[in-house]
């Protein structure tokens, strides 16, 4: 081994894994990366084709290349997708500028050029930069001690398959976990990662809860989280609520939109804690109290009923307003309470004229009326009555209306503005124009599920839409994010059409086919079901809420920090729900590998130093698969190098904002030795297949589904060797030919254009839902007219839009209904509030360490603060301060900024820990709440495990802390315990 592969410092690690393979690049580099003084006043002189002599000639040098190509940034958890132009000079992309050929969906509305954003338009800076890993690594010092080696990539897959084959043979495939987060792309490189995890019978956990992007309120709500469609839709409504969601910031090829709008008449509300840079644009901004958003939109549904304005043919249809509860158990009536035998999944309504009640339509198990409609009976939604059991008993009932009018009435605008720190008449005017909008639309994406109460703060955002008939209308709604389909293999490839199906709950399969041919269901709840069963059977499927608990050290951090806010322990809300099966939890028995690609979980889980110290020294294997060089890296055992953006063909992944195709092309080579991960999935499971043969293997277990076979695992993989590790282009064409929403589409076109308007939305599937099978490409993508034009039942327990939730945990807790409650204190009781935003100068932690994006801000991690704040803690700007609670403290600079309001510690998120003094970060202090309700299943309807739709999370936003001044002598013992 040679001694000089062998260093400490991370400085170090940057010259063996980022500098010098470039080195060769760097004059050409510098013409678009270098410094420059303002330019003479001189005119630009002869030129000089010979040499670069003059300032002139350098500058011609710069604005000229070889060849211009198509490109976006597709592996990126970033909600906008942006076509860009890439100006290639000897091999190396010297420039990246937007384009602008999209059209307008339809007369009258907005285009959507140009697209992009500052950091895309210097993804050369990383790609380029200090921190890319450029060599496969292998530790050879302690984890997280900065001590590697350069090896092959022949060593690094003998090994890695080695360890992994042995892994499987001496406990099952589940004990090697494949952390999917939150970067990734619809291409094959994504795919065929994914693929061969999946093919090993690795855990695969689920992580949309767990950093906190899932809407569950909606999925509550609608039986579904993905909604919303098109940015452009923004434009028609008049009424628009940007509501715990910053476009200005976190969507900026899209807020045009919403300016737009307002140019155009609509009214843009804004309703933050902080003063936000799209509520600068405002009508009006509400800085509500951090965590009380229920309590607001309760008082605006009041107001909506109260005036009169709801619309009740579409309450009376969609909603489960008419729907009757038992006053007496809480539960809804059914079929069961009224009929020996019966179903326990019809519901009823009453029918007055016949004094009794009768089956919903559009219920589960109505035969008789499958779909919803109020042409045979528009049923009240108000009233009790007392009614008969089979069994004799008599009970009394009362629609949803009745018990949810009463839980309005306390919801006045004086004490809404009690709770809230709003004023009344800011209550009052926002309530008054919501209620008299036609179509009212509420934006509430990613960023809005991550207080423990988000789900109820959601639902009653959800119920004011519902009141107003908006959910499924063009130009109004709830946005949260939707997707668009992509094709890809089917099942043909990996597994086989046969074994597929083989694998899945036949009895389950047959049930659903004979209720499509009866026409009970629709051809997109039949998919809808089948995609369950398959996220359940044919792959170890997990969450990553539900392992963390398991196996990362922090039950008893949460039981404490949430003790007597429920009923029973977090953890035992856990026990019941694994002992009863309603959440999956891979692996069985113990975590021995642990691969990300494209990731960081260190730096973005909650208690990283539980993790270190209870997870981390169990796994005999650690791998990050990675363009750069993160917190995790730093703890792994293989880097592996993978190629950038611009290095690989591509899709990126398809928010419905959007609803155009964007291609990834391989404009120029990975530099070095870094490749592409289908090529790295590919000879990865070459070298398993080898060595599985060499052993003669029999079949092993997965995680206890299906069996692993590591003898035909690189066949499987390259699809009978019709696919090789160089064929990333044609397995591109191959998803696209398999998919309605890219028909004809082809790689040879969009390697010209970049872009594709998509031919429909497709779906439905784990992200996709739009539920709109009648758009073609034409027009604004609106959304869930499947629901309201076609009229089949809403995906919830009782086909209907859904604000009373009867299952017995949401009884227990008293969150049977909408409602608002306070936020707990984690961390303790401590004078501040700890509230964290997305960035506008990185997306999550990709560009945290670039200068250009650096130079844009304080250059560090900064703590915003009240001025009077500071004031009073006596600390200055660009001062150090102290952040702590129960759960330890870290270092920060504080900011002095009027933006944010008193009591609240803001921050904006994705540094890296050791971009902190002594490597630890704000996570370090962050418990991640978890809600119990949220373990919840046992029901056909929305409270079931489904991948990306219903499971726990973690929760960030309810984080207390004390600040205080660090003194001058601790400040230098910061800056030498900071240097990286």
């Amino acid at each position: 081994m040679n001694d000089a592969t062998i260093y400490p410092s991370r400085r170090s690690f940057l010259k063996l894994a980022g500098i010098t393979a470039a080195a060769a690049a760097t004059s050409s580099l510098s013409l678009l990366h270098f410094n420059y003084s303002q330019a003479s006043p001189e005119g630009l002189g002869a030129r000089n084709p010979n040499k670069m002599g003059n300032w002139q000639d350098l500058y011609r040098q710069r604005w000229s290349w070889d060849r211009v190509a198509k490109g976006t940034h597709g592996w990126l958890n970033c909600r906008s997708a942006c076509n860009f132009d890439l100006y290639i000079k000897d091999g190396i992309i010297v420039r990246e500028e937007q384009t602008a050929n999209y059209e307008a969906s339809e007369p009258g509305v907005p285009d959507f050029n140009p697209r992009g954003c500052q950091k895309g338009a210097c993804y050369t800076e990383v790609m380029y930069g200090p921190g890319r890993l450029q060599v496969p690594l292998k530790r050879v010092g302690e984890r997280g001690e900065g001590k590697w080696e350069q090896i092959s990539w022949d060593q690094a897959y003998k090994e890695i398959a080695e360890k992994m084959v042995d892994i499987i043979v001496e406990d099952s495939g589940d004990a090697i976990v494949y952390d999917l987060g939150p970067h990734f792309d619809h291409g094959p490189t994504s795919r065929g990662q994914g693929a061969l995890f999946r093919m090993l019978g690795a855990s695969l956990p689920d992580d949309w809860a767990e950093i906190g992007d899932l809407s569950v309120g909606a999925t509550l709500s609608l039986g579904l989280p993905h909604v919303g469609g098109s940015s452009d839709e923004w434009f028609l409504s008049d009424y628009l609520v940007v509501w715990m969601m910053n476009p200005a910031v976190t969507q900026i090829p899209d807020a045009h939109f919403l300016f737009e709008a307002k140019y155009n008449g609509s009214e843009l509300v804004v309703i933050d804690p902080q003063y936000s840079a799209t509520a600068v644009h405002a009508d009006k901004w509400l800085p509500i109290r951090p965590g009380t958003d229920a309590a607001l939109a309760l008082a605006t549904a009041k107001h909506i009923w109260d005036t009169g304005r709801m619309n009740l043919p579409y309450v009376q249809e969609h909603t489960d307003l008419p729907l009757l509860v038992r006053l007496d158990t809480g539960r809804y009536l059914t079929g069961a309470d009224l009929e020996d035998g019966g179903s326990t999944a019809l519901v009823h309504v009453w029918d007055p004229e016949r004094a009794e009640p009768v089956p919903a339509a559009g219920s589960p198990d109505n035969d008789d009326q499958p779909k919803l409609s109020i042409e045979e009976l528009a049923p009240p939604i108000e009233g009790q009555f007392e009614i008969r059991l089979h069994d004799g008993t008599e009970v009394r009932v009362a629609t949803v209306g009745s018990i949810l009018r009463e839980h309005l009435d306390p919801w006045t605008f004086e004490n809404t503005a009690e709770v809230t720190d709003l004023a009344v008449e800011q209550i009052r005017q926002f309530a008054e124009g919501f209620s008299k909008a036609e179509r009212p639309m509420v934006l509430s994406s990613w960023g809005s599920n991550r207080y423990f109460h988000s789900d109820q703060m959601n639902r009653a955002k959800i119920l004011c839409l519902s009141l107003k008939g908006a959910i499924g209308k063009k130009g109004a709604g709830y946005h949260a994010t939707g997707w668009i389909e992509t094709g890809g293999f089917g099942g043909s490839g990996f597994l086989g059409t046969l074994g597929l199906i083989s694998q899945l709950d036949m009895g389950k399969l047959f049930d659903l086919a004979i209720d499509k041919v009866r026409g009970r269901i629709s051809a997109e709840k039949f998919k809808w079901e089948f995609g369950h069963e398959a996220s359940k059977e044919l792959a170890c499927m997990t969450n990553s809420a539900s392992m963390n608990l398991k196996y990362q050290g922090i039950r008893d951090d949460l039981d404490k920090e949430q003790e007597g806010l429920y009923p029973r322990p977090l953890t035992e809300y856990d026990r019941e729900a694994r002992e009863r099966d309603w959440m999956p939890v891979f692996p069985r028995e113990k975590i021995r590998a642990w691969v990300t690609g494209g990731n960081n979980v260190l730096r973005r889980s909650n208690l990283p130093q539980r993790t270190l110290e209870h997870m981390w020294p169990k796994l005999d294997l650690v791998i990050d698969i990675n363009q750069k060089l993160t917190f995790t890296g730093m703890h792994a055992d293989y880097l592996l190098p993978a190629a950038g953006y611009y290095e690989k063909h591509g899709i990126k992944y398809p928010v419905a904002y959007i609803p155009y195709l964007h291609f990834c092309d391989a404009a120029v080579p990975p530099i070095a030795e870094t490749r592409d991960e289908w090529r790295i999935s590919w000879d990865l499971a070459a070298e398993i297949q080898r060595i599985a043969i060499e052993r003669d293997l029999p079949k092993l277990d997965g995680c206890g589904k299906f069996p692993v076979d590591l003898k035909t695992i690189s066949d499987r993989y390259s699809h009978e060797g019709k696919y090789g590790p160089h064929d990333t282009k044609a397995v591109t064409q191959t998803f696209l030919d398999n998919s309605i929403t890219t028909e004809g589409m082809t790689v040879d076109s969009l390697e010209k254009t970049g872009v594709a308007k998509f031919k429909a939305a497709g779906g439905p599937g784990a992200h996709d839902q739009c539920f709109n099978t009648d758009w073609k490409g034409e027009g604004v993508l609106d959304t869930l007219t499947h629901f309201t034009k076609y009229k089949w039942p809403w995906l919830t327990r009782t086909g209907r839009q859904q604000f009373y939730i009867d299952h017995p945990w949401f009884l227990e807790a008293g969150e049977s209904l909408p409602t608002h409650i306070e936020s707990p204190k984690a961390g303790g009781d401590y004078p501040f509030h700890l509230i964290s935003c997305h960035a506008r100068w990185s997306v999550h932690s990709i560009w945290r360490d670039d200068p250009m994006m650096l130079r844009l801000q304080r250059g560090e991690p900064a703590l915003y603060l009240n001025p009077k704040d500071a004031e009073r803690l006596e600390i200055g700007d660009g001062d150090w301060a102290v952040i702590s609670n129960r759960l330890g403290e870290f270092f920060m600079r504080i900011k002095h900024s009027t933006m944010v309001r008193p009591s609240v510690a803001y921050y904006f998120h994705a540094w890296e820990p050791h971009q902190f003094p002594n490597h630890e970060s704000y996570k370090f202090v962050t418990p991640g709440l978890m809600k119990p309700l949220h373990f919840a299943g046992g029901e056909e309807g929305q409270i079931r495990w489904r991948f990306a739709q219903w499971e726990p999370g973690t929760h960030v936003q309810d984080t207390r802390v004390a600040i205080r001044r660090r003194d001058e002598g601790a400040q230098d013992a910061i800056s030498e315990a900071g240097e990286v």
